[in-house]
């Protein structure tokens, strides 16, 4: 695949990126976002919750090492037209079932499909443009993912309180249908208007050179580079981000005595900040601190532990503004690990672009997020019983396990990316 040849091919390949993502996001997030109106109606169980979004999580994970080594041996336009033509349909049976029991299966179904989104989108991104103009492509699409969940946060209020739950499922169900048609329309013009052999030449086309050989080589040479202790602090940054994002209205709710409409009309604080964490760091990475992305999230892991502590004293209050203060903080910690989510997930597969392997890259690196996704799902759920202030000082342990890993990694990172 070569780089794009012309302007209007770059910014469509963006464009279309960003549709896609943001579709992504909000079939994805639909259930975190409605599982405190779930809990609340009766429909589900704390215990419940936690297996429906664990399901997900690693379907999504396991699935992310399928679909990064896919989108480096087949049409990333395909992979993204089936993820999300599944995504669509699990959205849409959501709200059929008869139990709860039977959302855990299907929500498990809509995580192999989410999963073969992001590595082709990294893939097109990367083959597209160049490094610089790939880093800032990301932050585009990840912006939309952003606003995306923002979108979501607003909406989901509005249902609990005019409709039911179920309307936040048959809404992403409608959205997923209407970027399918969009993404098949464009991608088809993109070809038409440069004048492409789609077979061949243009983002679309498979990688059919790769071998055994040349994944061995991509394997030592990612270790080489300290990708094992890099892996492990994907897993904190995904335990974190995701469980913070799925669990926030619920501790909300419990731990302040706020009701479940609230409590997700607060949550939209979270990509709120994230928005704004990831533009900051977009701009960092051009220093020489952040532009090495293993020792910017070093920094970053350092700032959410420490912001951790003083909300693992005070949660719980009865003060609003103490609880404002709570808020914030815990929306703090949640963009840290958005902007370490940006270096590690984002830009670091774009360094073995050269290899042919961003896809591959993305897909080990996005499986270990979701894993800690995954445990995030059943272990907040655990830790919750015994206080939200035990929650939150088990995210500071996370964050030192996050500290420590950048560290083992650093010197190896440093290395081969001069």
């Amino acid at each position: 695949m070569e780089i794009a040849r012309t302007k209007y091919s770059e910014r469509a390949i963006v464009a279309i990126c960003s549709l896609v993502y943001f579709a992504s996001y909000f079939t994805r997030k639909g259930f975190a976002a409605a599982m405190a109106g779930m809990i609340s109606a009766g429909v589900i169980d704390k215990s419940m919750g936690g297996f429906i979004g664990m399901g997900l999580f690693v379907c999504y994970g396991v699935g992310q090492l399928i679909s990064g080594y896919l989108g480096d041996k087949i049409k990333p336009r395909d992979l993204i037209f089936i993820g999300l033509g599944v995504s669509c349909a699990c959205n849409l049976l959501m709200p059929l079932v008869p139990s709860a029991a039977l959302m855990i299966p299907i929500w498990a179904l809509n995580g192999l499909g989410q999963a073969m989104l992001w590595p082709p989108i990294v893939r097109m991104l990367a083959d597209s443009l160049d490094h610089e103009r790939f880093v800032r492509a990301n932050l585009l699409v990840t912006s939309a993912a952003h606003l995306s969940t923002i979108i979501l946060y607003l909406y989901v209020p509005l249902c609990l309180e005019f409709f039911t739950w179920k309307t936040v499922f048959y809404t992403a169900c409608a959205l997923a249908i209407v970027t399918l048609i969009i993404f098949a329309l464009s991608m088809m013009r993109v070809v038409k208007r440069d004048g492409v052999d789609e077979a061949k030449k243009d983002m679309c086309a498979p990688v059919s050179n790769k071998t055994a050989e040349d994944f061995r080589v991509f394997i030592k040479r990612a270790i080489s580079a300290g990708i094992i202790p890099i892996l492990i602090s994907i897993i904190m940054t995904g335990f974190l981000r995701d469980g913070i994002e799925s669990w926030l209205p619920t501790l909300y709710s419990e731990a302040f005595g706020r009701d479940a409409s609230e409590s997700v009309l607060v949550s939209v604080l979270l990509p709120i900040f994230s928005v704004v964490s990831v533009s900051v760091i977009t701009v960092l990475h051009k220093s020489p601190l952040f532009g090495n992305e293993v020792r910017g999230s070093l920094v970053i892991f350092v700032a959410a532990a420490v912001s951790c502590i003083p909300l693992s004293i005070l949660i719980g209050s009865d003060s609003p503004v103490i609880r404002i203060v709570c808020l914030v903080l815990v929306a703090l910690v949640c963009a840290f690990m958005h902007a370490i989510n940006f270096l590690l997930i984002s830009c670091l597969p774009g360094r073995f672009s050269a290899m042919g392997r961003s896809a591959t890259a993305s897909g080990f690196c996005n499986a270990c997020i979701y894993i800690g996704a995954a445990i995030s799902m059943y272990g907040i759920a655990a830790t919750s019983t015994l206080g939200w202030n035990v929650t939150v000082i088990t995210w500071i342990g996370i964050s030192a396990i996050g500290i420590i890993t950048t560290l083992i990694a650093l010197g190896a990172y440093t290395k081969f990316i001069k």
